[in-house]
């Protein structure tokens, strides 16, 4: 097991209690927060909340730090579908005596996906000049943290996605899914990918919905969905000649996002030479996709 060592005494364990996380209902009543949430989509908002108890006598006596230690307790979120890390909850620590402090927040739908990761940490908000050579001295020293992850993983909730009627859309009545995506790279990804999903396809609105609960036909369906979603986002790459190996786009933006997905899915092959995979054989380029995006492989 890896640990991480400080160069400063920290507080004691007992110090600092949190309880797990919740989760809050439309009805307000709160449930724990569980390690997954499979009917997740990016339309649900989350409203998180805990209670942390700090004994800041027994923090600031067993860390080695002064009385006038001020001190900072923080809760960022960061989410891995959408690259985004926010600051939700700060409040500043003095005085004595044990504070109950309880951090609460939404996490939009819109703004999160894949892994959501919930990380409290109580931090020195000053620089000191303590004479104790054991002792944080600096600015922004972690003296305790906690750190708590959700999964999202119902299977639309990869991309931002709604339900439409085809045929009042305008697209082929009997098409599963239409995946929309943007041409301007530097565009933030949420507001550029929109997975549409025909409402007149009973099965697979009933395969997204299901998630890890799918029977064996509806994990075929998932498979062909996330199959054919990551071969037009990688076609769509290949159709932007300045996404090439070299580019640098910023985080979240649709560029950053397209360059990920060929990465990850081609990580020893470089940009140029899918491009000239295409030209010469759009057809091997489809099978390398299937097997690098592994379509049915789990299913058979």
């Amino acid at each position: 097991m890896n640990r991480r060592a400080y160069p400063y005494r920290r507080p004691h364990p007992d110090a600092v209690t949190a309880s797990g996380w919740t989760l809050r209902q439309d009805d307000g009543t709160a449930l724990p927060l569980p390690a997954a949430l499979i009917d997740w989509d990016y339309q649900t908002n989350l409203g998180l909340e805990c209670s942390i108890d700090v004994d800041l006598d027994k923090v600031r006596a067993t860390s080695g730090l002064p009385p006038e230690a001020e001190l900072v307790l923080t809760t960022v979120w960061s989410s891995s579908g959408s690259g985004l890390r926010m600051l939700a909850h700060r409040i500043t620590l003095d005085g004595a005596g044990v504070r109950t402090v309880q951090p609460a927040f939404t996490v939009l739908g819109r703004e999160s996906g894949g892994v959501l990761i919930l990380e409290t940490q109580l931090v020195l908000a000053r620089r000191l000049h303590n004479p104790d050579p054991t002792s944080a001295h600096r600015a922004g020293s972690v003296l305790w943290r906690t750190r708590t992850q959700v999964r999202l993983q119902g299977d639309a909730s990869q991309f931002p996605m709604a339900v439409v009627d085809f045929l009042d859309a305008g697209y082929p009545p009997d098409a599963p899914w239409h995946l929309q995506i943007g041409r301007n790279l530097d565009a933030a990804t949420m507001g550029s990918i929109l997975l549409l999903v025909n409402s007149r396809t009973g099965l697979v609105m009933e395969a997204l919905r299901k998630a890890t609960k799918a029977t064996p036909a509806e994990r075929m369906i998932q498979s062909a969905l996330r199959h054919d979603v990551t071969r037009l986002m990688i076609e769509h790459a290949l159709d932007h000649e300045d996404l090439d190996d070299d580019a640098m786009f910023e985080p979240d933006t649709l560029g950053h996002t397209l360059y990920g997905v060929v990465r990850t899915h081609f990580p020893e092959t470089d940009i140029a030479s899918l491009r000239s995979v295409r030209e010469g054989d759009p057809a091997l380029l489809s099978t390398r996709i299937q097997d690098a995006v592994g379509l049915f492989a789990k299913e058979t």
